[in-house]
């Protein structure tokens, strides 16, 4: 028997996972709780289960993939065609095909991402290059699937309290509040699960965990009461391709020096120009260590140089410019020159007059909706925040055209305009201190500002004229089992990981996590031999759900403190430190903007937070905090409690329970706040280090309205 099927029970039914629910910041001035019992929340509601595609796994498997479709039952189809269905809630567990339910200790849920879908839609796998989403929908899966919405509210996403935690974690909502989709008709899940059950014929049959089979790179400690192979060690059987990155610092001498003289000369010639001479070594201490290279006030290069000499002394000068150029460019033909002070700089465009064609600052994608400077086919030099693949919003001025002259279908023009951007939420700003600056080069084929005929990415690359550009190691680029590796560990002052050196952040230095937890990976060495027993189990959701009366729609809303790692390691602290005393922390800083697709900022004041889950794993997270930076009030805070090992339902020792922040007018709850789209938050994640933990996460998986 295939055990995909769904039954619908119209009547008012207990959990599926029993009274197990809580959640973390109580009124603690009201007499009444807000309950966590479906039924008691509202005897109205109804439920009906899903229960996924069998997957079967051997010990050390990784399955994570993304399924085949579930579809609903006709009565589920009939009694919601071209109606809503309003969504108040879930639960989900592991369940064998006897009906039993699957210790956490043999299968380790990682994450999930579900789907409810309407009739007419389908799964579409995006391309990352065209729309990355920060991992808010795909989790860090080498593939990115969307659902093709072809109707308002045709599709449903749920990943919330999603990994670990996902058994005990509360996924419901206060009343008149709901996820709401129309026609109903497809269910999809995208899990990642872990095989973790010893099949030692000692242990093959008790839930209390006894680690199996362990590679090398396994940071569990000893006598564990959790496996290590959940935090996705990297094995023997896993292939690094490394290829080193570089880039150029202006202000602060290089975290890793390049030690090829060679290499340094090539990589100069490749970021600051056209340079037929030799390279110099020398041994100063009046310079930057390592390789750097100098630029005349002509804007040529005038040296290149290997330093040898270990010294603090900083790059960049004190002439105060700086200068970039892209010759045409190799995909639009657009010449790029950009002349650079400490207040201003001077931008010149020189492209084909017939059609317009711009400039893109500070992304690769549209998908990052950047800040353009647009030259039409008409003459006209107008500034625009660029929409995901569509014009975007016509700016206020902030440039002064200082030339625009067309010879012999050739148009050049030239601008002028300060530095820092009139409003950071609109305007890129440049500094010194990101010398490095992606763009997106495009050109029309229609004299008016429309959908571009060619687009390209480039950088910009500011040189100190005058002063010591130097250019670093930064090695993250290459490849783990043929994928590549790609991180984007945001810095200072948005996080933290690249100024801590989080080993996440770089392919020499990543030891595990996602990229090496790839569908069908074994987590074991290549001289490991993976025992042959097969376990054969399936995901099973209970959606709760009303009839629409009403209820507002609940957005996702999504950010990730080891912002845009996806992941990050706990390193160790100092050995000999008290177990209480090891406390590794994480800081984020971001606005209300950055949580939530772009398109539903438009025409609104703001929003209000519902339902807050964060997202960690078993063995080390203490406690999550989300502060609004503006006031310095704590929004939520939620502290894992880890399970004992008792008999208790779910309470295997060392695995957690997140108890999620809910607000509403319910009694028992705090009433939501509204926050702006500007509004600034702090997101603070503590774990445990008394040992190493390699892919730990720390985000905020959140639905609240838009008001």
């Amino acid at each position: 028997m295939l055990f995909n099927l769904i039954n619908l029970l119209t009547l008012s039914s207990p959990n599926m996972n029993g009274d197990v629910y809580d959640y973390s910041n109580p009124d603690i001035f009201s007499k009444t709780r807000f309950p966590t019992t479906y039924e008691k929340i509202n005897s109205s509601y109804e439920y009906f289960d899903v229960t996924s595609h069998p997957i079967t796994s051997r010990y050390g498997d990784v399955f994570w993939t993304m399924m085949p479709h579930v579809t609903l039952p006709e009565d589920i189809i009939g009694r919601f065609s071209n109606k809503i269905m309003a969504i108040v809630g879930y639960e989900t567990d592991m369940f064998f095909p006897n009906g039993d339910r699957v210790p956490i200790t043999w299968a380790y849920n990682h994450h999930y991402l579900a789907y409810l879908r309407g009739d007419g839609t389908v799964m579409l796998e995006v391309n990352h290059e065209e729309e990355d989403d920060r991992g808010q929908y795909n989790h860090g899966f080498h593939r990115l699937w969307k659902v093709n919405e072809t109707y308002p509210m045709s599709s449903l996403f749920f990943s919330e309290a999603n990994g670990g935690e996902f058994r005990q974690s509360f996924h419901g909502y206060p009343r008149n509040y709901a996820q709401l989709i129309r026609s109903p008709r497809y269910f999809d899940l995208q899990p990642m699960q872990i095989d973790t059950r010893n099949r030692d014929p000692r242990y093959i049959n008790q839930s209390k965990f006894v680690a199996g089979i362990l590679p090398r790179e396994s940071a569990a400690a000893p006598n564990a009461s959790y496996s290590g192979l959940l935090e996705c060690p990297c094995t023997t059987r896993i292939h690094k391709t490394i290829n080193h990155a570089y880039d150029i610092s202006l202000n602060h001498s290089c975290l890793k020096n390049i030690i090829n003289e060679s290499v340094c000369l090539e990589e100069a010639r490749l970021l600051g120009g056209n340079y037929s001479g030799n390279i110099s070594v020398i041994h100063n201490t009046s310079y930057p260590q390592g390789c750097f290279y100098r630029r005349d006030l002509g804007g040529y290069l005038s040296g290149v140089y290997y330093n040898q000499v270990n010294t603090t002394r900083n790059c960049g000068g004190n002439y105060g410019e700086y200068y970039a150029e892209i010759f045409q460019d190799s995909v639009t033909n657009i010449t790029v020159q950009m002349n650079m002070t400490n207040s201003e700089f001077v931008l010149t465009m020189v492209g084909n007059s017939e059609n317009w064609f711009g400039i893109a600052f500070g992304a690769h994608t549209m998908a990052d909706l950047p800040y353009s400077i647009i030259v039409d086919g008409y003459g006209n030099v107008f500034e625009q925040k660029l929409g995901n693949h569509d014009q975007g919003q016509l700016l206020k001025s902030s440039i002064t055209v200082q030339e625009n002259s067309v010879v012999n279908g050739v148009r050049t023009v030239k601008i002028v305009r300060n530095n820092v951007g009139i409003n950071p939420n609109y305007y890129y700003s440049f500094s010194p201190n990101s010398p490095n600056i992606p763009i997106l080069l495009a050109v029309g084929s229609t004299p008016g500002f429309k959908y571009h005929k060619f687009r390209g990415t480039n950088n910009l690359f500011l040189s100190a004229i005058e002063g010591n550009t130097c250019i670093c190691d930064i090695g993250t680029g290459g490849k783990i089992n043929g994928l590549d590796f790609s991180k984007n560990c945001r810095p200072e002052p948005y996080g933290d990981l690249i100024q801590d050196h989080n080993p996440s952040c770089f392919i020499e230095s990543y030891q595990g996590g996602l990229s090496c937890c790839h569908h069908k990976n074994v987590l074991l060495d290549a001289d490991q031999i993976q025992p042959t027993h097969e376990m054969t189990y399936s995901l099973r959701f209970r959606f709760w759900f009303q009839e629409y009366y009403g209820q507002r729609q609940l957005e996702r809303f999504y950010y990730q403190t080891e912002a845009y790692s996806g992941e990050y390691d706990v390193t160790q602290c100092e050995k000999g430190t008290p177990p209480e005393d090891c406390i590794h922390s994480i800081t984020a800083r971001f606005q209300g903007r950055d949580m939530v697709n772009h398109q539903l900022t438009k025409n609104s004041k703001g929003f209000k937070l519902i339902y807050l889950a964060p997202h960690c794993h078993a063995a080390t997270c203490i406690d999550m905090e989300l502060y609004n930076s503006d006031t310095g009030n704590l929004i939520c805070r939620v502290v894992g409690e880890m399970g004992k090992g008792t008999n208790s339902p779910y309470d295997e020792e060392g695995y957690i329970k997140l108890n999620p922040c809910l607000f509403g007018e319910d009694e028992g709850l705090l009433e939501p706040q509204i926050f702006r789209w500007d509004s600034n938050f702090t997101s603070i994640k503590r774990a445990n280090n008394t040992y190493t933990h390699y892919g730990e996460m720390a985000s905020w998986q959140m639905r609240g309205i838009i008001v």
